[in-house]
């Protein structure tokens, strides 16, 4: 009896690991992908600070925002290449820390434009 009662907690402790494994696998396939087109202000190498355009939800939370890409838990991706001026178009997951400047971590920066000049 005390086999039997051992192999049915197994069996429920397997099933459990197995439908948070799936469940956790859906969720990551459900990510908000949010895009909005900006106004790069200062680049700092590894960070960019914009200013979103007029009508963007983004304006709603903050007038400045600065905006970081990833690429592993301690590495940023280097966003030199963004000139002040430059229009881009940001990819993120719609989280906007509220602070000031307001900050985010993007997927993706993408020069979409040519340079504006900034007041």
């Amino acid at each position: 009896m005390n086999k039997k009662l051992i192999f049915l907690v197994m069996v429920i402790i397997i099933g459990a690991i197995i439908f948070t494994v799936v469940n956790q696998l859906n969720n990551d396939e459900n990510i908000e992908t949010v895009l909005f087109n900006a106004i790069v202000i200062e680049n700092n190498e590894t960070s960019i600070l914009v200013n979103p355009e007029e009508g963007s939800s983004e304006l709603n939370s903050s007038d400045k925002i600065v905006v970081r890409v990833p690429v592993d838990n301690a590495t940023l991706k280097d966003l030199s290449e963004f000139t002040e001026g430059a229009k881009v178009k940001i990819t993120y997951n719609g989280m906007i820390m509220e602070s000031y400047p307001a900050q985010i971590n993007a997927y993706d920066v993408e020069k979409i434009g040519g340079v504006q000049k900034i007041d």
